[in-house]
């Protein structure tokens, strides 16, 4: 008599187990997914940053190449950087590329360097720990007042005076929001 209800009741017995899995199965990767969502918040732990762009000129035309630093007020706050392009545009980034600033006051300087000569003895690559062993042809580079004793260090192509916070004036707010712009004219 078993035999007779065993095929009726075989399918339905495994219907419900399936489903049953599904359902299982389902409620686990909602909850992980729901787990991976909230756990991967934006909050990383690094100030809030906002954005910042702006132009170098000299002389009223755009300087390329140059390196723009936002040196903070605030001890032990990181810098931020950017350098133009040929239109003497540029972006800031402090944590990640043109991530822009932390709001607060910043001293600038602005350099732009020349090439070094094409027999200047190359600089290990980032993260690579030199040798120890210093060529022949070495020479240290120049000092900030380009009277070093390199002769074949990069010259600063623009006004000395900008190269230092202390001398070069120029001074900017970055404000709690997107919009912050600071053209500088040399």
């Amino acid at each position: 008599m078993i035999f007779e209800v065993l095929p009726v009741w075989l399918p339905y017995h495994f219907f419900c187990a399936e489903f049953r899995m599904y359902k299982t199965t389902t409620a686990l990767l909602f909850s992980l997914s729901l787990a991976l969502v909230v756990g991967c918040g934006s909050d990383s732990g690094l100030p809030k940053t906002y954005k910042v762009s702006g132009t170098v000129k000299q002389g009223g035309k755009p300087v390329d190449g140059a390196l723009v630093t936002f040196l903070p007020s605030v001890q032990g706050a990181k810098p931020a950087i950017g350098s133009t392009n040929a239109n003497g545009e540029f972006k800031l980034s402090t944590f990640g590329p043109s991530d822009g600033a932390v709001a607060g006051d910043y001293k600038i300087t602005i350099t732009k360097f020349s090439a070094p000569p094409a027999n200047a003895p190359q600089a290990p690559q980032p993260g690579v720990i030199a040798s120890g062993e210093i060529s022949d042809s070495y020479a240290p580079p120049a000092s900030s007042d380009g009277k070093g004793a390199g002769s074949n260090a990069n010259k600063n192509l623009l006004p000395a005076k900008f190269a230092s916070d202390s001398t070069s004036g120029l001074i900017a707010t970055v404000a709690e929001n997107d919009s912050n712009k600071f053209d500088f004219d040399l």
